[in-house]
């Protein structure tokens, strides 16, 4: 064990994949938790980046197990990754209150501004409405709604592309809803 993880901590590739293999189960039961299954995937993701750290920053000599040390990290990585979330969840739904209060019915999601009834020369008088409106939204939000949207990527892979925070993401897609909606009912 300990050879292995020497080599890991230098870099060595098929350590690293020999260690991640042996710890599975600690990887998959971390980032299985009741609470995190809306994020389960990106908790795994989460799960393995700590563990991966948790290589890089072993200490022998602090007299700790490594399997110990592994479990602490996992785990503190995980919870991490939940409380970042449980703040932006928290934070929509008191947007959500506050756009209530002001007497709007629900905030509309794009999806249900595109799902139009009416007969199809005005649906598509519609939906060009909808895209010059998106078109007038600011870069920072423009870009994060087009990634959102239109190419389906979540909000940490779009934090990751744009090198901005999760909740920058969600902030600037929550301001490029409420513009939208705010157009649409001039």
């Amino acid at each position: 064990m300990e050879r292995l993880l020497i080599k890991a901590k230098a870099g060595d590739n098929y350590a690293i994949q020999l260690l991640l293999n042996k710890y599975k189960n600690l990887l998959n039961s971390a980032s299985r938790q009741h609470h995190l299954i809306s994020i389960q995937e990106e908790a795994y993701e989460e799960a393995v980046i700590s563990f991966y750290q948790a290589i890089k920053d072993f200490n022998e000599s602090l007299g700790v197990p490594f399997a110990g040390y592994a479990k602490v990290k996992v785990y503190q990585g995980v919870h991490t990754l939940f409380r970042r979330y449980l703040r932006i969840w928290q934070n929509e739904v008191s947007l959500s209150a506050q756009m209530n209060t002001d007497d709007e019915d629900e905030v509309k999601e794009f999806g249900d501004l595109l799902a139009v009834d009416e007969d199809l020369a005005d649906s598509i008088s519609s939906r060009l409405d909808i895209m010059k409106i998106i078109h007038q939204l600011p870069p920072k939000q423009y870009e994060v709604f087009i990634l959102v949207v239109f190419k389906g990527l979540k909000y940490k892979q779009v934090a990751k592309l744009l090198h901005i925070s999760v909740q920058a993401v969600s902030k600037n897609y929550r301001k490029a809803l409420a513009f939208i909606n705010k157009s649409l009912e001039k």
